[in-house]
């Protein structure tokens, strides 16, 4: 019979501080050394803590040797569909379960039950029509800096001016039921990886896809705002207005924004494909951030 003494977290089988402090290390390596900020991980407008991307959390499956395993449920209402995701992480060297985590999504969400609607071309049918300035003789014309046809329209053809813009329900629903099913199990994946290796204190839970800030601009005009009708973008005969994609930049580079998290936030590739909505909450939370570092800078 033996007298040795077998440490309490042997008995329990626990890690031991150094096993924890160790794990934590490593963490933090691999999202200094490896992991890109706007790629694998960013902050999103309105929150503090970095949120793990789907790319960080494949990093991180990597490099513990993990094995994810989905089990999903769908539920149709009508025509809209929602998957709850359960994923469970094994550990390839031994077959042991590490942990799990469960994520959903619905095509109810706005993203996918809505689209935003712009005025169509009826000779390109592509959504490229902008309003003709007044010095050129108004009107509306299919932008061909945007892959339009150039063709113009009068003011008040009800061809341009009767379409339906703006927030409209999705008709084709159908087209999204892939990418929800893929997006409950990517957040399935973030949620199970933040369980599994006890990142919470690193990483938030994946927000890339959720509505940026909506917060009301400040009532003072900020840098990059939708101007006002007593305050135009450009004076006839002035420089030409920034575009959108002009504003967010600057405002990225003074603040050390990464320019992509806030196009992914707002689920866009390009400025310009941002609503209105969208821009001006970016707009605020980047002017918010500047002004931010401007009074630590200057107590």
């Amino acid at each position: 019979m033996t007298t040795d003494v077998i440490p309490y977290e042997q008995r329990l089988g626990a890690l031991t501080v150094l096993d924890v402090r160790a794990q934590v290390n490593l963490i933090q390596g691999i999202m200094r050394d490896v992991m890109k900020e706007g790629e694998h991980y960013g902050v999103i407008p309105g929150t503090k803590k970095p949120s793990l991307f789907k790319a960080g959390a494949e990093k991180l499956v990597l490099t513990f040797r993990f094995d994810p395993q989905y089990e999903t449920t769908e539920k149709y209402d009508g025509a809209h569909l929602t998957v709850v995701s359960k994923c469970t992480l094994y550990h390839i060297p031994s077959g042991q379960r590490f942990g799990s985590g469960m994520g959903s999504c619905s095509s109810k969400e706005s993203k996918y039950a809505y689209r935003e609607s712009k005025r169509k071309c009826p000779h390109c049918a592509k959504e490229t029509i902008i309003k003709g300035k007044a010095e050129y003789g108004g009107g509306w014309l299919c932008f061909k800096k945007q892959g339009g046809c150039g063709e113009k329209f009068p003011d008040g053809d009800p061809v341009i001016e009767k379409q339906e813009i703006g927030r409209t329900p999705n008709e084709d629903l159908a087209d999204q039921y892939n990418t929800v099913l893929k997006m409950a199990n990517k957040r399935s994946l973030v949620a199970a990886v933040l369980n599994t290796t006890a990142a919470s204190d690193i990483f938030t839970q994946d927000m890339e896809d959720l509505p940026a800030d909506k917060n009301p601009p400040a009532p003072q005009q900020p840098l990059g705002s939708t101007p006002s009708p007593a305050q135009p973008a450009a004076a006839a005969g002035g420089p030409p207005a920034k575009t959108r994609s002009d504003t967010l930049l600057e405002l990225c580079n003074q603040t050390g924004t990464v320019y992509a998290t806030i196009l992914r936030t707002a689920n866009v590739k390009h400025a310009d494909e941002m609503s209105d909505v969208d821009y001006d909450s970016a707009v605020s939370f980047l002017n918010r951030k500047l002004s931010s570092l401007a009074s630590a800078a200057h107590p």
